[in-house]
């Protein structure tokens, strides 16, 4: 049996995990989850008891007065600002008496506790005076029925199921183990092809003695013939066999490590409830220290990869942090002010395909303009002169700070610049909008996941092309057994579990309107549709792999098959087809190519956006739809240079470090470009040298702005004039 010493160290090594659960418990009854409660007073109940139990009076005390706010919520009392801060603020208290039992007699311990009872006070009922414990208000049988709980503070109409699981998804161990053993299953299928491969080597050594020149046996010549072409014709039905079971083996193992990378990354997804319960508890902790009245109201969820998550998490707590310590004013000016005595700080999350969107607004004073120009005047020229607008990208520079004191969580110049570089390193962006006496309004947006799309690239005639993983049955190699000329055109044959199967056979060439017709020798693709299988024949494919698609709406030649574009290693795009289209097509032969269709001109300006990063390239485009124009987009300099001479652009916007063509490198050809030389171009960049811009300004630029400080309103400010000159 363990000594009671030992009790005691193993009852504070679990604190921190207790702590951090019951936080999420009633952040996430908050939120709406009533369920929580039940769950959070039953984890107090253990607590107290086992702190009791092992004389942890001052954890013990704490526990009990915690859990008699509980039950007071359970039976039946509407809950208050002032109840989540003060339950908060007790489970604070016991981590910290867990982290240093020395702190049984600290005062704000005793502060917490008149706060636990000023909160039950609130919620009715008999108080406990200091030094005495209520007895629980409701019997411990747990039989308040939950559908009498509030579900959500100050929201009495609130949906009641919003409850969502917050932890991680598991790892999927029985699909993992599947794929693993069909692995294992395809590792052992290639040793019997090496083996088939070692024995057509034999064969072919068995040849080359035969057709030996300095074998003198005449009379047998003859016979050698016969057995020479024997041996050629046996070694090339093996080698054919071996290359078609090869190819199926290579696709099969590139798609059951492709769904082993799916499960994997399915695990590391994670919902935004955990983030957003931190992101309130921050600002609870933030108002307490600072002695600030906030209402912190989180809203929305949204689906993240882990990693970014990981990154959003700091930027997105001192966003909080510093809306409550610099965005939302003392009590008396917010009288002077006409403004509600309690301050609001709103997190909104907003869930796209391709992003999430979180939203920080504060009704606070806004960001202090005059300040900022006196602490920016020794080191920028001309700070002074600089319009509100202007001035908010500085607020994201390193070391800079408006605070003229250090106070307990902001003041020392660290902090915008951080969110800056953590919501950069994740290809997102960074909008901030603020009004003197009004608040500010922060806007990130960053990608929901940091993966891209699994497709099998194939290539036809001029064309490379890819389609969806999952959209593809499987891969085979044509030959004359296998290739059927029906009436109703060619056909394939596929063979499995159930038999033998024929399938529509179209070439691939044929659909885009390069012509062709499937010839043995030709790889085809076997594809899914509703319909049924079908098969399209390809020049040539490769192993699935991962890509980052862009959206190909507003292609200079535009097409029904494209759902998506991807740049490619030596600069080129791959176009991913869209197979319900593709079968469509394929059964019909169009009057026009789909890639030849042309776009229909419109009459509104057109705006050409060169930028690598698809979160950045997305909200750029969004804005200048926004503003009515329509928009090209290019991927990087090479491909917004073609594309300019393509459809000649009213205005370019583009980033500088971009892969095979830098923005600056594509500047300069454009300005040698004839019909181009004289198109407005504005720069977008994360750190312009000051060479750089002494070379954009040579080369006409209009501006150069800055991704970390950017402001949306200045860039359409700058747009507006640039066509406005064009």
């Amino acid at each position: 049996m363990r000594s009671r010493a030992d009790l005691v160290a193993a009852f504070h090594r679990t604190m921190p995990d207790r702590v951090a659960q019951a936080t999420d418990l009633w952040l996430g009854y908050e939120q709406g989850q009533s369920g929580n409660l039940q769950v959070l007073r039953r984890l107090l109940h253990t607590l107290k008891g086992e702190a009791h139990m092992l004389e942890l009076a001052a954890c013990g005390d704490l526990a009990e007065l915690t859990e008699d706010v509980i039950d007071a919520v359970r039976g039946g009392a509407r809950p208050t600002q002032l109840t989540g801060d003060s339950l908060l603020g007790a489970l604070e208290g016991l981590g910290l008496l867990s982290a240093s039992p020395d702190a049984e007699a600290a005062p704000e311990l005793e502060i917490v506790k008149e706060t636990l009872r000023a909160a039950r006070a609130e919620l009715g009922g008999s108080v406990p005076p200091a030094g005495e414990l209520a007895p629980p208000l409701v019997p411990p049988c747990d039989s308040v029925h939950e559908s009498a709980l509030p579900p959500r503070l100050d929201q009495p109409d609130a949906p009641p199921d919003l409850a969502q699981p917050t932890a991680r998804a598991a790892l999927d161990a029985e699909a993992v183990g599947t794929l693993l053993r069909e692995l294992q299953r395809l590792h052992d299928e290639r040793e019997v092809i090496q083996r088939r491969l070692r024995e057509s080597q034999r064969m072919l050594r068995a040849l080359l003695v035969e057709i030996d020149p300095r074998r003198a046996d005449v009379d047998r010549f003859a016979e050698r013939i016969a057995k020479t072409l024997g041996y050629g014709a046996e070694i090339e039905r093996l080698l054919s066999a071996v290359r078609a079971d090869w190819s199926s083996n290579d696709f099969a193992a590139g798609r059951a490590l492709g769904e082993l990378d799916e499960v994997v990354r399915r695990a590391s997804v994670v919902r935004t409830e955990r983030l957003l319960n931190q992101v309130s508890l921050a600002a609870r902790s933030a108002a307490r220290m600072l002695g600030k009245d906030v209402e912190a109201r989180v809203e929305g969820t949204g689906l993240l990869d882990a990693a970014v998550e990981r990154r959003l998490e700091p930027a997105l707590l001192h966003l909080v942090r510093n809306a409550i310590d610099h965005g939302i004013e003392p009590a008396d000016v917010r009288a002077r002010r006409g403004k509600p005595a309690r301050g609001t700080v709103a997190v909104t999350v907003v869930q796209t395909d391709a992003a999430v969107r979180v939203e920080v607004k504060d009704d606070g004073g806004g960001v202090d303009f005059a300040r900022l120009r006196e602490v920016l005047a020794p080191s920028v020229p001309g700070a002074s002169t600089l319009d509100d607008a202007e001035l908010i990208p500085y607020l994201f520079a390193h070391g800079l700070t408006t605070s003229r004191s250090v106070g307990a969580i902001s003041g020392r110049g660290v902090g915008l610049d951080i969110v800056a570089r953590e919501i950069g390193a994740l290809g997102g962006q960074v909008r901030v909008d603020s009004k003197p006496g009004l608040g500010t309004t922060i806007l990130l947006v960053v990608p929901k996941n940091l993966h891209g799309e699994e497709v099998v690239p194939i290539s036809s005639g001029r064309f490379r092309c890819a389609v969806p993983t999952h959209a593809v049955h499987s891969v085979v190699l044509l030959e004359d057994e296998e290739l059927l000329r029906a009436p109703d055109g060619p056909r394939v044959r596929l063979t499995g579990g159930a038999g033998a199967e024929l399938a529509p056979l179209y070439a691939l060439g044929a659909v885009l309107g390069d012509g062709g017709q499937p010839e043995p020798g030709d790889a085809a693709l076997v594809l899914h549709h509703a319909a049924g299988l079908f098969a399209v024949s390809v020049d040539g494919y490769e192993n699935p792999r991962l890509v980052a698609l862009v959206r190909s709406e507003e292609m200079p030649l535009t097409s029904p098959l494209v759902r998506g574009v991807a740049p490619t290693a030596d600069g080129e795009a791959m176009l991913l087809l869209d197979v319900e289209r593709l079968f469509a097509y394929a059964r019909q032969a169009p009057r026009d190519a789909p890639f030849t269709a042309a776009a229909e001109q419109k009459r509104e300006p057109l705006a050409l956006v060169v930028e690598d990063a698809p979160v950045a390239r997305e909200l750029l485009c969004g804005i200048l739809r926004s503003m009515g124009l329509r928009v090209e987009e290019a991927c990087d300099g090479r491909d917004g240079l073609a594309r300019a001479r393509a459809a000649p652009p009213d205005v370019v916007l583009t980033d500088l470090e971009m892969p095979y063509l830098s923005g600056l490198e594509m500047v300069a050809e454009l300005r040698r470009s004839p019909g181009l030389a004289r198109v407005p171009v504005v720069v977008l960049t994360t750190a312009a040298q000051e060479q750089s811009e002494a070379a954009l300004r040579g080369l006409g630029v209009r501006a150069v702005l800055s991704k970390q400080r950017f402001v949306e309103e200045e860039l359409r400010r700058i747009i507006a004039a640039s066509l406005g000159g064009a």
